[in-house]
């Protein structure tokens, strides 16, 4: 199972796959949702809800709010775990925007569950300002893939 990061809508919307150029790719997002090969969570729901009213990427996330899941009990002692380690590790500049954003959220998702963790952020171990969700999963044990890398593990093809 994946759990998606925000920046795998957002990035998608803005600079891959359009929703009027792609509309393909949303389609495989939500028939990934609906068989349960991949969820996102409440906490990127709300960060895709701050865009303004009439974006297309907010729309569509109304649209399939239950595929955003809400954390569980195992999910909140993952996160507590998840933090620990940040906090033991990184600036509290650092901490304090890892545990404001989603990201804290998706990764100790994907620890509680063994759900595998997907985002276009890419791992930046030494820098101690920024904590980024591949250096999260690396260090907690957590399998991070790029969307390419989903896409092309669950066959997914944009052909005309």
């Amino acid at each position: 199972m994946y759990v998606l990061d925000t920046n795998v809508f957002i990035d998608a919307a803005n600079a891959y796959y359009a929703f009027d150029l792609a509309p393909g790719y949303w389609d495989f997002l939500v028939r990934l949702f609906v068989s349960q090969h991949a969820v996102s969570i409440k906490s990127v729901y709300d960060e895709l809800g701050d865009a303004g009213d009439g974006d297309p990427l907010k729309d569509w996330a109304k649209q399939h709010k239950q595929h955003f899941i809400a954390p569980d009990l195992r999910v909140v002692a993952c996160y507590q775990q998840v933090m620990a380690w940040a906090k033991d590790n990184y600036e509290p500049s650092a901490v304090s925007e890892f545990q404001r954003v989603a990201d804290s959220w998706i990764v100790a998702h994907a620890l509680a569950n063994g759900w595998v963790v997907v985002t276009h952020e890419k791992s930046a171990p030494r820098s101690k300002r920024r904590i980024k969700i591949p250096d999260a999963c690396a260090a907690l044990g957590v399998e991070c893939l790029n969307p390419f890398m989903m896409l092309r593990q669950r066959g997914m093809s944009l052909a005309l």
